[in-house]
């Protein structure tokens, strides 16, 4: 998940006390779209006008980035399930979970471990349209990172390393108009996703291409090849 309020990669608001106990995962409906997982919250059926146009978003998605994503980590990434709520976070959109003991331990169903959560539904199409078109590549490279290549990928240590010593995310180009401090530098997972998007696709901040990352950040670049392989188109 992406945005000005709150970082990603399963970083969750803590449960209150004496919150509602989570929906049994029995309770979902489940879904295929484009040969994804995808696990809907009996609560997201209630709002049918706008359940057609994020799944038509969420369609969307998965058709462009299974049109570029090599076959190998396509089957990879094909085995992560998506978790679909009504809005679970105000300022949220959708994000990774990394760890099942912390969901559990947080009041969370810890059997979203390992999969990626649309927690507002109102707000992924939104953001998705207006600036981030590959929110949900973006979180399946972290399940990417996390679970395939693991946390600590040597040669996504190197990269992010020297991206940050050369602050070669410091000040750049923002889809929004000016200049920001890329969202990359958050930290080594954040910059994997972010190249990433730029890799198959186009990211919000600068560099927004495969073009223009080789050019920026050739160890970037050259992390991308290696932990993806060559784009099919």
């Amino acid at each position: 998940m992406k945005h000005l309020f709150v970082p990603a990669v399963a970083v969750l608001l803590l449960a209150a006390p004496g919150a509602r106990a989570f929906e049994p995962s029995e309770n979902y409906k489940k879904r295929e779209i484009q040969g994804f997982t995808v696990l809907v919250h009996p609560e997201v059926e209630k709002h049918a006008d706008e359940v057609k146009v994020a799944f038509e978003e969420l369609d969307s998605q998965l058709k462009t980035l299974s049109a570029v994503v090599p076959e190998k980590p396509l089957v990879a990434l094909k085995k992560v399930k998506f978790w679909v709520e009504w809005q679970t976070k105000k300022n949220g959109a959708a994000e990774f979970h990394v760890s099942k003991g912390w969901l559990k331990d947080n009041g969370y169903n810890p059997e979203k471990a390992g999969g990626v959560e649309i927690n507002n539904l109102k707000n992924f199409v939104d953001w998705s349209r207006r600036a981030q078109p590959w929110m949900v590549l973006h979180e399946l490279a972290h399940a990417y990172h996390f679970l395939t290549l693991g946390d600590a990928y040597e040669p996504l240590e190197s990269a992010y390393k020297q991206a940050i010593e050369r602050k070669l995310y410091e000040s750049v180009e923002y889809v929004g108009g000016g200049k920001k401090k890329a969202y990359a530098t958050t930290n080594r997972a954040e910059y994997f996703a972010e190249l990433s998007e730029a890799y198959f696709g186009k990211n919000d901040f600068a560099p927004y291409t495969r073009s223009e990352l080789e050019k920026h950040d050739p160890v970037g670049f050259e992390l991308m090849q290696k932990a993806w392989g060559t784009p099919t188109k």
